[in-house]
């Protein structure tokens, strides 16, 4: 028996040389961070966080002041795949033959049962599966004379094929197989369609070699026949409740404008619904982007959010840590940030596209990322933010390691090996044990979903520059406040109504159309509150008026070091404006005596002004803004604008690692979520607007709710009236 074997049985797999009290928490991971429930103390008063003002004391009433419909980040009220719950699940290759799994001489039916048993044990509710083009496509052109095709022939035999929609037959066993013993068990199926691109490596059919599978006619003509046949063939099994258009298929090549991006998502898409109109269409792309309408001076991305959401039913980023995503390589797997980016990213794409996303590949990227354990700790994390915003589903790459297949692009490229939540013999890692447990804890509550949960601003995303790095900042500062915001496109959709705006990070003098700024300054002066936050070569219209701020100078990039709220903070930015107060009142200056932060009343309404680009100065800037010791909190400033702006939430936290979600039931009572992104244990002062009638998962006593460490819980409250 290996020693990973010894450890399995022992409950503590791929502990390897964890330090000292990590093997408790790989214990937790494998079933206690999510127990069957325990009943709180019932308290007619709520703890109070130190510093709680006297009107939070007052306060009786916690129904919030407004709570934007969920529908505005484009979540579905209903279920997305079939029954209207959560699923969860990972990406799934065949554990002894990979991405060979198809091929007649690698097919190995019992094997296929093995694995899926395990999985089921793991408690996978969704796998996305991949037939892959090459196998199922498997075609050459006859060629002629001076090398014209003629007919094309099955490779490897003279068979000529006639169908233009023809799939491999004994392929296409082999996957109805397959989704016969999925369904057995209850597995729901999400089919990649078009996979030529896997893990670094082409894998297309011999017909298409040498051309650019995005843009070429010939290439696209057969990806649609590929797509159309095949969901002919397969459009009648209950296992199948999606299809994705392919895994990363913007991967396969290259397109020249937005246009040519529209063409391959229509052509494909059109494929799949000509034949099948009942279920959803997937994306499967990653690296969207919200720049529809700007310039894109340097590698520019021409596959858009708001393209997608024109085309698509689904949005499916791909939110892996570092080193893909440079906003995530600041902490480790199971931090704050990490907890919280494959949720930004989900957010962001229904925000600027207006039709739901979810988590369809994320992971830790392999033990040279983050050990097995941490990797369960921000898995678990990761799942609970997921469910309680409401995303329809969370997919872990991979189901199995693949170390130990002996071909690329896993025999060259280390990085692809040793993702799986099992091992190659069908054992759990950490990772299968937090699955698991998180399946079981939603199975022990008594209700099946979560209400839509409230949010209480809206955040506007430019649709003219790339703006994740901002909407992810934002994200990250608003739950560090304690208080939840909904992302809108600031150009292609209409304004939605709210009483508090924030718009973040502007860079450019392209980044907001007067129409937009004009349209929200109007809704400003009618009664809502305004943040917006400056970096310093931003443009903005009528800047005077608007915040009564007039800018004097110019400097290039200064260290900015200011009071706010009696505690010392600091930021950065590229450029620093200076600016003096002409009507407005300044709330923060710098060590220079420069605004930084000011606040204007305008009309009906009031304008939070920031003198610097804080949602990227946190993404992008200095160490300890939302990550380690939590010492330097620009988070502050974001609950000082939601209390200009009357944001009252029914529980209120003075911790910034405690992610609070609300959740309105019908019968009037509150459902709250709470997410410890620490790492440690530890106990949450709350001042609570009612009483605490039942806990599950945590321990709730005399105004505090203890936590394990990367771990959440729900509250049930009887709200004061």
């Amino acid at each position: 028996m290996r020693p990973a074997d010894r450890r399995a049985q022992a409950g503590d797999q791929g502990a390897g040389d964890a330090p000292a009290g990590d093997h408790q928490r790989l214990r937790q991971v494998r079933g206690r961070q999510f127990g069957h429930g325990t009943r709180g103390e019932s308290a007619r008063k709520g703890g109070l966080p130190k510093g709680a003002s006297q009107g939070d004391r007052r306060m009786k009433n916690c129904v919030c002041c407004f709570a934007l419909a969920w529908a505005l980040a484009g979540a579905a009220a209903t279920g997305p795949f079939g029954d209207g719950d959560f699923m969860v699940g990972c990406n799934y290759w065949g554990s002894q033959a990979g991405v060979h799994m198809w091929r007649a001489a690698d097919w190995d039916e019992d094997g296929v049962r093995k694995d899926l048993d395990a999985l089921k044990s793991a408690g996978v509710e969704m796998l996305r599966v991949f037939p892959t083009w090459s196998e199922f496509q498997p075609l050459v052109p006859r060629l002629g004379y001076a090398g014209m095709p003629g007919e094309f022939l099955r490779e490897g035999t003279e068979e000529t094929v006639s169908d233009p929609l023809w799939i491999d037959p004994g392929a296409l066993a082999r996957f109805r197989f397959f989704c016969d013993e999925a369904g057995k068990r209850q597995i729901k199926l999400m089919v990649s369609l078009v996979t030529g691109w896997m893990s670094g490596r082409l894998f297309i059919p011999r017909h298409v070699e040498g051309r650019n599978l995005l843009s070429d006619p010939e290439a696209i003509r057969w990806e649609g026949r590929f797509a159309r046949g095949f969901v002919r063939r397969m459009k009648d099994h209950p296992a199948i409740v999606a299809w994705d258009l392919g895994n990363e298929c913007n991967c396969m090549g290259t397109v020249g404008s937005q246009g040519a991006a529209w063409v391959w998502l229509q052509a494909i898409s059109g494929s799949i619904r000509a034949e099948d109109s009942t279920r959803p269409v997937v994306s499967g792309m990653h690296s969207q982007t919200s720049n529809a309408f700007g310039a894109q001076w340097s590698k520019p991305n021409y596959w858009t959010l708001q393209m997608q959401g024109e085309l698509m039913d689904y949005l499916t980023p791909h939110p892996y840590p570092a080193p893909f995503r440079t906003e995530a390589n600041r902490g480790a797997f199971n931090s704050f940030r990490n907890a919280l980016h494959p949720l930004s990213q989900c957010l962001y794409y229904a925000g600027v596209a207006g039709k739901p996303a979810f988590p369809q590949e994320v992971g830790s990227l392999g033990p040279r990322m983050s050990p097995e354990w941490v990797a369960a700790l921000g898995m678990r994390q990761q799942l609970f933010a997921a469910w309680v915003h409401g995303l329809p589903a969370y997919l872990w790459w991979c189901a199995f390691d693949q170390k130990h297949l002996g071909y690329p692009p896993f025999n060259t490229n280390a990085m692809e090996r040793e993702l799986g939540m099992l091992r190659k013999d069908r054992t759990f890692k950490p990772q299968a044990h937090a699955l698991k447990a998180f399946a079981d804890f939603r199975k022990s509550l008594p209700f099946k979903r979560l209400p839509r949960y409230r949010t209480d601003a809206v955040c506007l995303l430019s649709e003219r520059e790339e703006f994740y790095h901002q909407a992810f900042g934002a994200l990250m500062l608003a739950k560090a406040a304690g208080f939840d915001v909904a992302f809108a496109g600031a150009e292609s959709q209409a304004l939605p109504e709210s009483p508090f705006y924030i718009l973040p990070s502007g860079g450019g003098f392209e980044t907001w159309s007067q129409e937009a700024w004009e349209r929200l300054v109007a809704r400003v002066r009618k009664g809502a509150t305004l943040l917006v936050t400056r970096g310093g070569d931003a443009g903005y219209s009528d800047w005077i008026d608007v915040t009564g701020l007039e800018q004097t100078l110019y400097h290039k990039k200064r260290p900015i070091v200011f009071a706010f709220e009696g505690r010392k903070l600091r930021a950065s930015d590229h450029m620093t404006a200076e600016q003096r107060t002409v009507d407005c009142e300044a709330v923060a200056r710098d060590q220079t005596g420069n605004v930084v932060v000011s606040m204007k009343k305008l009309g009906e309404g009031k304008v939070v002004a920031v003198n610097f680009a804080l949602e990227k100065c946190i993404i992008e800037g200095l160490d300890n803004v939302v990550d380690g010791d939590f010492s330097n909190e620009l988070w502050r400033i974001y609950a000082y604008a939601a209390r200009e702006a009357g944001v009252r939430r029914c529980v209120q936290k003075e911790d910034p690692r405690l992610v609070l979600t609300e959740h309105p039931r019908d019968d009037g009572t509150l459902l709250v979520c709470a997410l410890n992104t620490g790492a440690e244990r530890k106990s949450f002062a709350l001042a609570v607007a009612g009483a605490v009638e039942q806990v599950w998962n945590g321990r709730w006593a005399d105004g505090r709710l203890e936590l394990e460490g990367n771990a959440g819980c729900i509250l049930k409250i009887a709200q004061e009236k």
